[in-house]
């Protein structure tokens, strides 16, 4: 499966020209990696449907973060990161259950991330940018913001609430975002009917960057008379195992919602008509266990056992293409993300690889401000710093980053 920038310097190889494919997938993974060979039996689904962009929920620490990022990292040639992992900040703090994102660093790179709180969970944000081989001369690209959340779950009327003051601090975000901004909203957003005021306010018309479902479907996803049953995401099980919820298929709790700006067609990037569905249920399985939905127009029984075994929901899965070219000596790729960009108090240097590095803060003039050893994701302090212009420079390496000092 196969706009102020930061800035590296790449070796270009020439490369025909073919449509840049861009595999999504939304996965609530139920509590990772709490539970036996969680890993092992996540690592099949993904070994199947292997994505350049992996949107979690549900995750219990940063260590299954890193287990599942690992795992991607052992199926593909291809190089794969995470974001940040950060502790649920919103709400009652002793939620322990966290959101992420693990992307293909051969397509994209990271130029911010951040937690927008709200009364009750965290929605986390990650501005991704494509690398196209021209980014060295134009200093531009095409950002393609993604936002990670789970709604507040459970039927009545205060935990509607919940989600629909949730889905208001989502949708501001989104607001402020640039007009006509390719955007990705998705995550479990526990939704039972299309009627909710947070499924109505996240696609509300007449906003910057409206939303839509790009299936549509609209109605009661909960009632046995809603006719599309393949697009039902929870639960798997008829009977729950040791955890997770029981039932059977009869719920549509997972969404990834897109900017109109991803359903022009343009050649820039957009929706892959026809890709979106929830991976392994093709309709046959309503109210009973995954295993019992029939093979025809479905994944293998291999995959349906996995998926019934890993979670509680099913992953909903589809494509973007592009006609960008993308940089291709992947070497040259920097050692190392930062944000957020502009910074105003404290810079966050992610190298790619967890070992001991000294990092210099450098000005226009050459100088040198600030020189540390660091390892692993550090927090460096910015403040006493002018406003302007800087670098961030890995000593012993030729990658180097900028970003400004507000």
């Amino acid at each position: 499966m196969k706009n102020l920038l930061l800035v590296f310097t790449l070796v270009i190889s020439t490369s025909s020209f073919s449509q840049l494919n861009i595999d999504v997938m939304c996965y609530n993974v139920l509590n990772f990696p709490n539970g036996s060979n969680r890993v092992d039996t996540l690592k099949k689904v993904l070994s199947y449907y292997t994505p350049d962009i992996l949107m979690l929920q549900e995750l219990k620490s940063g260590g299954g973060l890193d287990q599942i990022t690992g795992s991607l990292n052992e199926l593909s040639d291809d190089h794969y990161v995470s974001g940040t992992w950060v502790s649920q900040q919103s709400g009652n703090t002793s939620y322990k259950l966290q959101q992420n994102i693990i992307y293909n660093t051969t397509m994209f790179g990271l130029s911010e991330e951040r937690i927008i709180l709200t009364p009750t969970r965290d929605v986390n944000y990650f501005k991704l940018f494509i690398k196209d081989e021209n980014l060295p001369f134009t200093n531009d690209t095409i950002f393609l913001h993604v936002y990670v959340t789970h709604l507040k779950s459970s039927q009545g009327s205060s935990n509607a609430l919940a989600r629909y003051e949730m889905a208001q601090e989502m949708r501001a975000d989104i607001n402020a975002l640039p007009a006509n901004s390719y955007v990705l909203c998705g995550g479990d957003f526990n939704l039972y009917t299309s009627t909710e005021d947070a499924y109505q306010h996240l696609i509300a018309t007449g906003l910057t960057n409206t939303l839509v479902d790009p299936i549509g479907m609209p109605g009661n996803w909960h009632s046995s008379s809603f006719p599309n049953k393949e697009i039902l995401t929870q639960s798997t099980r008829l009977t729950s195992l040791s955890d997770g919820a029981s039932g059977g298929l009869d719920d549509r709790f997972d969404f990834v919602l897109h900017s109109t700006e991803l359903l022009a067609g343009n050649n820039e990037l957009s929706y892959a008509s026809g890709t979106y569905k929830a991976l392994g249920n093709n309709g046959t399985c309503y109210n009973t266990d995954l295993f019992n939905c029939t093979s025809v127009n479905n994944v293998p029984d291999s995959i349906i056992w996995a998926l019934y075994y890993c979670s509680d929901h099913l992953p909903v899965v589809f494509s973007l293409v592009s006609d960008i070219i993308l940089s291709v000596n992947e070497s040259e790729i920097p050692q190392f993300s930062i944000y957020p960009n502009p910074a105003q108090n404290e810079l966050t240097i992610a190298p790619r690889k967890n070992e001991a590095l000294e990092v210099q803060i450098i000005d226009l003039t050459g100088k040198i401000h600030s020189r540390e050893i660091i390892t692993g994701s550090t927090k460096i302090n910015v403040s006493q710093l002018r406003a302007g212009i800087y670098f961030v420079k890995l000593a012993g390496s030729g990658s180097t980053l900028k970003f400004v000092k507000e």
